[in-house]
């Protein structure tokens, strides 16, 4: 029988497309990663990755694997949780941004809810910033949300692409001053965006403000602006922009679980249930 540490650290090499941050999620170093990828090549008697100096890619075999893997992981986690969850009490308070707080997210919630009945869950939805301000202000227990660029804190959760969206009509005409569909102030998103632009030669104007991804996708559908988004959040209607139409390439996001000093066992087991989410079938679809 497969190892279950084997095949969560083939996972996570899978989804985060590197050793090192798979090694970086896990908790672990990048060596320990890759000895357990040769050790599951091995007891498979198959290479499950491509491998160069620039990038890892999956091979045909790792492909048939990796749901497999998935499956398995879940069930191991399930029967895990159920035999070993302890029964718990009282109240955690969760910060999410938007980005997170659909798809898979509600899903991972009412598992926990679940398995620990005796436990509140209060759900607070925000901007990166003020989420991990109000933790450490002792307001929140558990906050998953992006990280601030240029940092490394928290348990990275995964990583994806953040790109220029607009509506599918939208003529984007050279030369012309760059409308903009921004985050208010405090926004990981926002601050990617206008660091991009401030180093290329584009004018730009920010046209609308909103406090919420929904808001932001609007102005884009509606045709008045560009804005950056989340790979995961581009939705029927809208299409990506990029160097085609002279637009700087924008920094991947990270997202990242942030925990208070001292979680108790409520928090610390919230925690744990979220961080299955990069493990998942599928990044959750905003």
């Amino acid at each position: 029988m497969l190892d279950f540490e084997l095949l969560r650290a083939f996972v996570a090499v899978a989804d985060c497309g590197g050793f090192h941050r798979a090694a970086e999620q896990l908790n672990l170093t990048q060596s320990t990663v890759s000895q357990q990828i040769k050790r599951l090549e091995s007891e498979t008697k198959r290479p499950l990755f491509r491998r160069t100096t620039r990038s890892v890619a999956l091979t045909d075999d790792g492909e048939m694997l990796l749901g497999d893997a998935r499956r398995l992981l879940q069930l191991e986690e399930a029967a895990r949780h159920r035999l070993a969850a302890p029964r718990l009490s009282g109240s955690v308070r969760l910060g999410v941004v938007e980005e997170v707080a659909g798809g898979s997210l509600p899903s991972a919630l009412g598992r926990f809810a679940a398995l620990h009945p005796g436990v509140k869950l209060e759900v607070q939805i925000g901007v990166s910033a003020p989420l991990i301000e109000q933790l450490n202000a002792g307001r929140l227990d558990v906050v998953f949300a992006k990280r601030p660029l240029g940092t490394s804190k928290g348990r990275l959760v995964w990583r994806e692409s953040l790109v220029w969206v607009a509506a599918d009509t939208f003529d984007l005409v050279p030369g012309a001053t760059l409308p903009l569909a921004l985050y208010r102030e405090r926004s990981v998103s926002r601050e990617a965006a206008l660091n991009a632009l401030g180093d290329s030669d584009l004018a730009w104007e920010i046209m609308y403000t909103s406090p919420s991804l929904t808001g932001l996708r609007a102005a884009a559908l509606a045709g008045l602006a560009i804005t950056p988004l989340p790979a995961s959040a581009v939705i029927a209607g809208l299409r990506v922009l990029g160097a085609a139409e002279g637009l700087p390439r924008l920094p991947d996001l990270e997202f990242a679980l942030y925990e208070k000093t001292r979680p108790d066992k409520a928090a610390a087991a919230l925690a744990a249930a979220l961080l299955t989410l990069a493990h998942g079938p599928s990044r959750p679809t905003i």
